[in-house]
């Protein structure tokens, strides 16, 4: 029986009124056996100790999102699919997916445009076999109920070309081209296992890692840098449409590096005051403190006066790609050893929450049995967000060796569950019982229509909903937890209000879509529109003008790499500005959206 926690609070940005304007129940009850997805992580061969993933997507467009969980080498990959009455079943033997291998992470999205989410998987190869380069699975959702891997023909079967190498993996369109692009994280140093893949458009990817000028150092363009990666995501952190890739990794390795929407990245780790922890393992993103845009936190290991240990990392926006790290005053700083964490708002009172799994099986013992967190967010004071673990208190009892986590509403009620996936352990599933007044919410999905240039299901789109006085910002991206992912949507908690005043999508190529007085307690699907921008409208304000030859002038000439060289110059994405581009633009002059 999960303990209850009775929850009094209100909505308001600068923290509670002292009377109580509402009153909930907050628990989270264990439903792994009674919902049918008792499976145990077994380790094979070539497995090292930070492997135990899984993902969260509706693979076979019902609207109920299913479970995808790694098997680990000894024991068969499992997909269990929701049977729309709180229980699933597993039916990887029957899609092609039950196969025993030591498989790392996952990721899933629509890489092809055809509507069904794929799959993902990074594998070090056979459970009983050595570990060797070349094994990762991208599995292609055929809409049967099948699945085919197609990694090689695809050119993302390895990501080291020399050894077994690749943790997490995340979708997302960094070129904004409409096609989804992936990143792969390499763990191992000098592996080259840190890789981004440009999606063709016809089923291929291209390793852009050298000309993206990803870990480049000491003028080596294309090499790791020795980054020791977990877990990468592509988000926009600045509100320029164009996402970031942000690389959590180990041994104080991590990376931020910024879009210069030009085909290319510059390393701003530094500058930004971002990687300060020394192990960082899994991440999340979220409005936590409330002000309209996105911060950043990212798990590690925390040990009392350990230099090597300094704990998690929170990391509040402050615009320009500049960032200030408050995770001790916002008490999310010790969590023991931590991995997979996600951003999502349990009780539906309009703040960001925090969860991370835990556990590690050496060190003396010292972090053994470690509970996980449920960091509640409680307020904003004195402009930072507070948080307090209770996860005791609201029924998350899980002390093994958690490792990946996500984070999705599998029955449908409106409130986040959660599914921990564990290394040599069995999957956990704790679902969200949340009840009583004042538990309003809004879940959001997108769907793209027939627009290719927009990437599915609407990843890097921005969701902002207004409701009491309030504004909730919410991205859309399939990024890494820590070899998981959570379900692609927007979910906000509304507290006592019965209606969102206004609903804005904030498309990936600047195009908006208001909604006003959506009632609460439902889940949408909104649609983009049907009318795109004119095809040479560069600057992206809806009309095609002289602002845009003269930006296109600007760049004419150069290609992918070179100086001068704009993603939203390149009109037909031939990698170069040239006399086709030009001539778009020319076809389309004068026109207006």
């Amino acid at each position: 029986m999960a303990a209850q926690f009775r929850i009094v609070g209100c909505i308001v940005v600068l923290g509670c009124a002292p009377a109580p304007l509402w009153a909930q129940t907050f628990a989270m009850s264990e439903q792994t056996v009674a919902a049918g997805v008792a499976a145990t992580h077994t380790e094979g061969v070539g497995a090292i100790a930070f492997m135990g993933g899984g993902t969260v997507a509706d693979f076979d467009a019902d609207g109920f999102q299913d479970v995808f969980m790694l098997g680990g080498g000894l024991a068969p990959d499992r997909l269990f699919l929701n049977n729309r009455d709180g229980t699933f079943s597993d039916q990887a033997v029957a899609a092609g997916l039950a196969s025993s291998h030591v498989g790392s992470g996952a990721a899933a999205a629509d890489y092809d445009h055809d509507g069904l989410i794929d799959l993902f998987v990074t594998s070090f190869g056979a459970g009983a076999g050595p570990a060797g380069p070349g094994h990762h699975r991208l599995y292609r959702n055929n809409g049967d109920g099948t699945f085919t891997d197609v990694a090689a023909a695809a050119g993302v079967s390895f990501a080291s070309p020399d050894r077994a190498d690749g943790m997490s993996a995340a979708f997302g369109d960094y070129d904004l081209d409409g096609d989804l692009d992936l990143a792969v994280a390499g763990f191992f140093t000098g592996s080259g296992g840190n890789r981004l893949f440009r999606n063709n458009g016809d089923g291929t990817f291209s390793d852009v890692t050298s000309t993206a000028i990803l870990f480049e150092i000491n003028g080596r363009s294309g090499y790791d840098g020795f980054c020791r990666g977990f877990a990468p995501r592509f988000v926009d952190m600045n509100g320029d449409r164009y996402p970031e890739i942000l690389w959590v990794a180990d041994v104080r390795t991590t990376r931020y590096f910024v879009n210069n929407a030009d085909g290319t990245f510059s390393e701003y780790t530094q500058p930004a005051g971002v990687g300060r922890e020394f192990n960082g393992m899994g991440q999340a993103v979220g409005d936590f403190d409330n002000d309209g845009d996105l911060d950043w936190y990212v798990t590690s290991i925390f040990l009392q006066n350990n230099p090597m240990m300094p704990g998690n990392m929170l990391y509040l926006n402050q615009g320009n790609h500049s960032y200030v790290e408050v995770s001790a005053p916002a008490g999310v700083k010790e969590g023991a050893w931590g991995w997979g964490t996600v951003a999502v708002d349990l009780d539906h009172d309009g703040r960001c929450d925090l969860v991370e799994t835990n556990g590690w099986h050496e060190f003396f013992g010292r972090f053994l049995n470690e509970p996980m967190r449920v960091y509640m967010n409680t307020g904003i004071v004195a402009g930072l967000p507070v948080f307090e673990d209770r996860a005791a208190a609201v029924g998350v009892d899980h002390t093994g060796q958690g490792r990946g986590l996500s984070n999705f509403d599998y029955d449908n009620d409106g409130d986040q569950d959660l599914v921990v996936f564990s290394r040599g352990e069995p999957l956990t599933l704790y679902r969200n019982d949340l009840a009583g007044p004042g538990t309003s919410w809004l879940r959001i999905f997108l769907d793209i229509g027939a627009r290719e240039n927009l990437a599915p299901h609407g990843i890097g789109a921005r969701v902002r909903a207004t409701a009491g006085g309030l504004t909730q910002v919410r991205p859309i991206d399939a990024g890494s937890n820590y070899l998981s992912q959570s379900e692609i949507s927007a979910h906000f908690g509304l507290g006592a209000e019965t209606v969102v005043s206004e609903l804005r999508i904030e498309w990936p190529d600047g195009q908006v879509s208001t909604l006003r007085d959506v009632a609460a307690n439902q889940t949408l699907t909104v649609t983009a529109p049907a009318n795109p921008r004119p095809a040479g409208d560069v600057d992206i304000d809806g009309d095609v003008d002289l602002l845009d030859l003269a930006t296109l002038l600007s760049a004419f000439g150069a290609c992918l790499g070179q100086a001068g060289y704009t993603l939203a110059s390149d009109l037909d994405g031939d990698d170069c500005v040239d006399l086709p581009d030009l001539f778009t633009l020319l076809e389309s002059f004068g026109q207006t959206r």
